[in-house]
């Protein structure tokens, strides 16, 4: 009984600060039309795309689950489909990670009408939590030939323009 009354406080004072953390920030997603931050708990409840790689040095399959890029970027105001023409065309997006390590991908990559891959932003891998090294999210690039593009904590992503001034 004394070990079920420790466990009922524990639950307590734990569950308040899990809340909180399933509250703050861990996306933030900087474009020309908006600014978009999401947190653990809004980004779990966005419709979910899975990705299948493989690990290059231990050569096993890895499956990450989490949410397709273009939903992500279409909810920050980028044009896709018929309306992804003209200047689109010359923008990228730069993940932003933890560590300051930084990748780019041109907004292309991520549109259905140039892309068949689906490039996903994974807060889970083999069902599982993303580990604290690549917590809170990791882009999965699925088809490169070397994973380096495929960054771990993840923060933000932003939409830049390439083109003329």
């Amino acid at each position: 009984m004394h070990l079920l009354r420790i466990a009922s406080l524990a639950l307590v004072f734990v569950t308040p600060t899990l809340r909180s953390l399933a509250s703050e920030p861990i996306l933030k997603i900087v474009s020309p039309v908006k600014t978009l931050t999401i947190t653990a708990e809004e980004f779990a409840a966005l419709p979910r795309a899975e990705a299948k790689v493989v690990e290059p040095r231990e050569k096993t399959e890895e499956h990450y689950a989490g949410v397709a890029m273009r939903e992500l970027l279409t909810r920050a105001g980028v044009p896709v489909g018929e309306k992804f023409r003209g200047v689109a065309l010359s923008m990228a997006a730069i993940v932003h990670c933890k560590d300051g390590y930084a990748v780019v991908f041109a907004l292309a990559e991520f549109d259905e009408s140039f892309s068949d891959r689906t490039i996903i932003l994974a807060d889970r891998l083999d069902g599982e939590i993303l580990p604290p090294s690549a917590a809170p999210l990791r882009i999965i690039v699925p088809g490169d030939k070397r994973p380096a593009r495929s960054a771990r904590q993840v923060t933000s992503v932003e939409i830049v323009s390439l083109g003329k001034p």
